[in-house]
């Protein structure tokens, strides 16, 4: 199950990423939806997925 909430994780932070505000939403509905977790939690995994990836972040 872990592991699949990573996966998940890393293919929606860039979505996210790249994303307007109301879309955003979307996805982190969706994402609450599929892996049970809060919203804060969601935007924070999300934040963290994009600064592990290759050590590079999105500036917000």
């Amino acid at each position: 199950m872990v592991g699949e909430r990573k996966a998940v994780t890393k293919t929606t932070a860039l979505r996210y990423a790249r994303s307007d505000r109301v879309a955003r939403k979307t996805i982190l509905d969706e994402l609450c939806a599929l892996t049970l977790w809060h919203r804060d939690h969601a935007r924070k995994a999300l934040r963290q997925a994009l600064v592990l990836r290759q050590g590079w972040l999105v500036k917000r």
